[in-house]
């Protein structure tokens, strides 16, 4: 497929952006605060791009879940938000590299700031990056973001934002700060892509 043919997508982190962060397994009570969060962005205008989450999840990795009742609750969740047409698709990392459970236990290309994440979906769905936007509450969603090449980056304002994940990373390259409330009405995504 030619590069013109290459689409835009909006990736959103979880934790701090489709819901509060309450820290890991903050998803176990987030659905009623992301489907809300989610229909802010069924626009019209935004239709033409595709919505994607990317999160790291460490709630079993600290082992207060068994992982494959964790991973089984995450497909679940976020595959009912496709059924609703809220997201189009989604990808979580589930290791950490101070991992209680050792299957979990790895320095992983997926986990933020590393960009795996977003490169499988790039991959996976044709995106163009230069067409696409992420928006995350940490630097560390801003890192992964400006790796993969992501040309728009929001970063919500909150106490945590500056907080680095374990694995070391670079300064971002570019980001927007916005408030929670900014974002939650999703204005400055709507403005942005008036520009395409």
């Amino acid at each position: 497929m030619s590069d013109e043919n290459r689409i835009g997508a909006i990736f959103l982190d979880a934790d701090g952006v489709l819901w509060e962060d309450s820290g890991a397994g903050g998803i176990i009570t987030g659905k009623a605060q992301a489907i809300r969060s989610l229909e802010l962005l069924s626009a019209n205008e935004l239709k033409q791009y595709l919505k994607i989450v990317i999160s790291n999840q460490t709630f079993a990795a600290g082992n207060k879940m068994n992982y494959f009742k964790f991973r089984n609750f995450t497909n679940v969740f976020f595959k009912n938000l496709i059924k609703l047409n809220l997201i189009d698709d989604f990808i979580i990392c589930y290791h950490h590299p101070n991992a209680k459970n050792l299957m979990l236990r790895r320095k992983c290309n997926c986990r933020k700031p590393s960009p795996g994440l977003i490169n499988s979906m790039i991959q996976k769905h044709n995106i163009d990056p230069t067409k696409s936007s992420l928006v995350g509450d940490r630097i560390t969603d801003i890192q992964a973001g400006a790796a993969a090449g992501v040309k728009n980056l929001f970063l919500v304002t909150n106490s945590k934002m500056f907080e680095i994940n374990d694995n070391l990373s670079n300064k971002p390259l570019q980001n927007e700060f916005v408030t929670l409330k900014g974002l939650k009405e999703f204005i400055v995504i709507k403005k942005m892509f008036n520009e395409y």
